[in-house]
């Protein structure tokens, strides 16, 4: 028995125009794709240095007028930032979704360390009678630690090499 059925088109059943249809819409599709990619790239970066900005920068604001400021700011960027990377694209790329939740757990669990790191060391210097100080040098670099997994979880969106 010779079974002649099929079962769709091949590409000698359509004609050039729909085949020059059918190739504008994959370009289209590829456009948006690196759109999104971009866009879930950059937002999750920006949330790593967002974070990264936030730890030094609170602690330097501590109590002091300007303390409830930066708070309202580091908030208002976080929804400004969310807003725009929902409005930006409309799909996660392959291994985006998970890529960017790996690295906003190491940056938490850093986080949390350096919150740790300076209250020891702040009551280490209130017991020993020295002013409590905060070394701008430290909290940077404990900024941009904190920072890092975000940032390289969003250079690996963009490169698109997540796995």
């Amino acid at each position: 028995m010779n079974d002649t059925t099929r079962e769709g088109p091949t590409m000698n059943d359509i004609t050039p125009q729909q085949a020059r249809e059918q190739l504008a819409h994959a370009e289209a599709a590829t456009g948006r794709r690196d759109a999104e990619r971009r866009v879930h790239a950059l937002a999750t970066a920006a949330f790593g240095l967002l974070i990264g900005v936030f730890l030094a920068v609170s602690r330097i604001s501590e109590d002091t007028r300007y303390e409830s400021v930066v708070i309202a700011f580091y908030a208002l960027a976080l929804v400004a930032l969310t807003t725009w990377q929902t409005r930006g694209a409309r799909a996660w790329p392959r291994h985006a979704r998970r890529t960017s939740w790996v690295g906003l757990g190491t940056t938490m669990v850093l986080f949390l360390a350096a919150v740790m790191v300076f209250n020891v060391r702040e009551m280490q210097q209130e017991r020993a009678g020295l002013p409590q100080t905060e070394n701008i040098g430290l909290l940077v670099l404990a900024g941009l630690l904190v920072a890092a997994p975000m940032v390289l979880a969003g250079l690996r969106i963009r490169r698109g090499d997540q796995r």
